[in-house]
């Protein structure tokens, strides 16, 4: 079914564009595109997940793979091609990275795009920077094997005396950055996996008690506590997510349209992208602000052996359904239609959420491609300009 974009739902045509000067723009930075221990570890000398983008192939006519950078498959930890990226993000309108960040009860892993490459920037300052901790286990889908499950590489695992340890981490290494990302005087500090939280820290009562000991803790290493951002796919988890006392919510990306179901082997970009302010509506309902994501596509097809069945057998990730025409025009109207909800959304902060600028295996990226080359920063950027 062909859906037209912008679906403008009353609600959010009767609201204004929020003014440039009233919203944040932020990317998701994921930094897996560099040499480091933990892959070389488990794959090789100077392997990165280039690798898997180098090797897709295409599963459908007209399939979008492989999905190659226009720079060449760079070294993201280096700081020369930091350089290039933050003057690419901070040109079109992008004004902090949020970093995935990885830490397994003291071992930090995939760490060095942010502290060899962004930090030692000579343009570093153009660009503010958070830290969302990615607190899921990894698995191994270098590729994801055919079948069986992918074997378990590192698990996540939370206790109190471990949040006691990132936050001591945090505060000397990165909270005390000239860029680091503040609101409200609080370094913002961001969780992606409800679920481990939970269920390490003993459920609810545990988990809240975790938090409040991580605010404790930043106010002893001297700073005003945190600003908490929660990562949730829906209604309930955005609810659980005030319950503990967050700052506010969002989601890591939005891949499916209303009614979207394995089966289905491709989900449109039209349909995905006018699904999105009904999923925006429905996280800000648990009464946190809400920080609309805005996606650039999905295809974690590269992730997957050459030799997994199309259509998908399968549909947990990494396998199942993927987005198809994700053009740069439909993505600048989506940007637009997220201007209208921050208009109306309340908090100290305003955030259009970009997912992403780099998830070259997950093929969500603003970053310059072969294909297109610029033309997805040049209609964000149109679109935070339009009045």
């Amino acid at each position: 079914m062909k859906v037209d974009f912008p679906v403008q739902p009353d609600w959010l045509a009767g609201l204004e564009p929020a003014g440039r000067q009233d919203f944040s723009v932020a990317a998701i930075y994921f930094p897996g595109f560099h040499p480091t221990p933990f892959f070389e570890k488990h794959f090789g000398p100077g392997w990165s997940e280039w690798e898997l983008v180098r090797s897709a192939r295409p599963r459908f006519p007209g399939h979008r793979q492989p999905l190659e950078p226009l720079w060449g498959c760079y070294d993201e930890s280096d700081p020369a091609w930091a350089e290039r990226e933050i003057e690419a993000a901070a040109g079109h309108g992008i004004d902090i990275f949020i970093f995935d960040w990885y830490w397994y009860q003291g071992v930090e892993i995939l760490n060095e795009a942010l502290e060899r490459g962004f930090l030692a920037a000579s343009n570093r300052n153009r660009l503010r920077f958070g830290l969302m901790w990615a607190n899921h286990t990894i698995v191994n889908v270098f590729p994801a094997p055919v079948g069986r499950p992918p074997a378990e590489l590192l698990p996540i695992v939370h206790t109190p005396e471990d949040l006691d340890r990132v936050i001591d981490h945090c505060a000397r290494n990165f909270f005390v950055q000239p860029n680091y990302w503040f609101i409200e005087g609080k370094p913002w500090f961001g969780f992606f996996n409800l679920g481990a939280l939970l269920k390490s820290l003993g459920g609810l009562s545990g988990a809240a008690a975790g938090i409040e000991r991580m605010r404790r803790r930043a106010e002893r290493a001297g700073f005003n506590g945190l600003y908490l951002g929660g990562f949730t796919g829906g209604a309930d988890g955005a609810e659980t997510f005030r319950k503990l006392g967050f700052d506010h919510v969002t989601t890591y990306n939005i891949v499916t349209p209303e009614g979207g179901r394995p089966g289905r082997a491709l989900n449109p970009y039209r349909e995905v992208a006018a699904a999105h302010p009904a999923r925006w509506r429905e996280i800000a309902g648990a009464g946190l602000p809400c920080w609309p994501v805005v996606t650039q596509g999905w295809d974690v097809s590269p992730r997957n052996s050459p030799g997994e069945p199309w259509p998908p057998a399968r549909w947990e990730w990494p396998f199942g359904a993927l987005i198809p025409d994700n053009s740069p025009e439909l993505f600048g109207r989506l940007c637009s239609a997220a201007r209208r909800f921050l208009s109306g959304q309340p908090g100290p902060a305003r955030v259009m959420l970009l997912n992403a600028w780099n998830e070259w295996t997950e093929s969500s990226v603003l970053a310059p491609t072969r294909d297109q080359g610029f033309a997805c920063l040049e209609a964000l950027r149109e679109a935070l300009a339009a009045p």
